[in-house]
């Protein structure tokens, strides 16, 4: 019963993407197959690639085993890794290179029980450049999240989050400043499902929250940032309908509001609203080797200030999981949201991403693995706009890596990503190619 990913809350879902960057896994919504979208920082999250997540499986052999505490196992692990950038500043011209250091602990708890389910998480991402440290960040990560049975078939849901993160300066949503720009990423959901023979309905509510710190400009100035501030609570309802043991045709529907902090931006716009998405999808597995499901769906968003021109459109989407062979393993994604913006000639952003993986076991200890992305942003632009603002946003990565599993508790990942931004704003586009050398280390 999985849940659309293009059902997003407008910018504004809790993602419970405690591994994503880190190499924590991220953790599942009890919603079925997919996890919960995580269109809040999708503009930061949607491939975090090969060299902050290095590991999409470990082979069978090479599974950490853990350490049980009475009725949970722990995992908890750690990653040295050394990042190679050609391009720090994401400039079109004058790139400068440096080195970055990160090291990234983690550890998470998963419940034993029979009935009910409980899972913790606990993360962070400490980077330091070696000739710009005035970029070093700390990032941390919590994140709980379970199921409480109530009968068969019958369950509630139920997630609480908290992140402390850095925008870096490929992020074009909002003005950034010499330092990363910081702000907090919290909130929760409570959700309950039940199945009638073939027939499966559920609800959802969702509360989150983000709140960003002031920034230094590259001309000394302070970024007023008090104004990205914001809140939003989403309601959410679906039914799907089983009309074959491996097939499900299911409809969704959200509502959400968006409340910012300020009545009025620094453009003296009021961006508060509402918004909705509505869905309609098919989930399936065939013959063991491929599933997913496939959708569509029509977001609106709409802003109290009149001058604010309302966003709409609709979306075609997917996520697979094909299995040529025991050995590989391709996952493709297309998904969509709707994202927050200060820009003042813009109401907001409607986004769409389109990546695939794939993963090959050469040996039973050497991992191969490739990406390639694609997102896609077009701004609605508000009425007399200069032919210089900024419409559309391309953004292209790809990438290759390959894993070596030296036992169960320590691997080495060597890997390269591109990143490329194509946009219509003179000389705003940039090019960056990161390498990265992993040492991960888990019991």
């Amino acid at each position: 019963m999985a849940l659309s990913t293009a059902v997003s809350l407008q910018g504004h879902s809790m993602g419970k993407a405690l591994r994503g960057r880190l190499e924590i896994l991220t953790m599942l919504a009890a919603w079925g197959l997919l996890a919960w979208p995580v269109s809040m920082v999708a503009q930061y999250y949607d491939d975090p690639g090969l060299g902050s997540r290095p590991v999409a499986a470990h082979p069978q052999d090479y599974k950490p085993l853990g350490i049980r505490a009475g009725s949970f196992m722990l995992h908890p692990g750690v990653q040295l890794a050394g990042e190679y950038t050609d391009n720090v500043f994401y400039t079109q011209d004058d790139e400068q290179s440096d080195m970055v250091l990160h090291i990234r602990p983690y550890i998470s708890a998963q419940s034993t029980w029979n009935r009910h389910s409980l899972n913790v998480s606990l993360a962070a991402d400490v980077a330091r450049y070696q000739d710009f440290g005035f970029r070093d960040y700390e990032d941390y990560f919590f994140g709980i999240n379970g199921q409480i049975d109530v009968k068969n078939r019958s369950y509630f849901t139920y997630a609480l989050d908290y992140m402390d993160l850095h925008e870096d300066l490929n992020s074009r949503i909002s003005e950034q400043g010499l330092e990363p720009t910081r702000y907090s990423l919290s909130g929760g959901s409570l959700g309950y499902d039940h199945t009638f023979n073939r027939l499966s309905l559920g609800l959802k509510y969702t509360y989150e929250s983000m709140d960003f710190d002031n920034a230094i400009g590259f001309d000394g100035d302070v970024i007023d940032n008090d104004d990205r501030d914001r809140s939003g609570n989403t309601w959410l309802a679906r039914a799907g309908y089983q009309f074959q043991t491996d097939k499900q045709l299911y409809v969704s529907y959200s509502y959400y509001d968006v409340d910012f902090d300020r009545r009025l931006d620094r453009n003296s716009f009021a961006r508060s609203g509402d918004g909705y998405t509505a869905s309609a999808g098919l989930n399936f597995a065939i013959t063991g080797k491929l599933n997913g499901e496939l959708y569509g769906s029509y977001h609106d968003r709409s802003y109290d200030d009149p001058a604010l021109p309302g966003l709409s459109g609709w979306a075609a989407g997917a996520s697979l999981q094909w299995k040529p062979t025991y050995l590989t393993s391709v996952y493709g994604n297309i998904s969509s949201s709707v994202e927050e913006t200060t820009n003042r000639y813009s109401s907001g952003i409607l986004q769409r991403i389109y990546s695939v993986r794939v993963d090959h076991e050469l040996l039973r200890f050497l991992q191969l693995n490739a990406f390639a992305s694609y997102r896609d942003g077009d701004h609605q632009l508000l009425e007399g706009a200069p032919a210089s603002a900024r419409d559309h946003d391309k953004v292209y990565r790809y990438g290759l890596g390959a894993n070596w599993f030296i036992n169960r508790h320590m691997y080495l990942n060597a890997s390269y990503g591109h990143e490329k931004l194509k946009t219509n704003v003179a000389a705003d586009g940039y090019q960056v190619n990161r390498v990265w050398l992993v040492l991960g280390l888990e019991y």
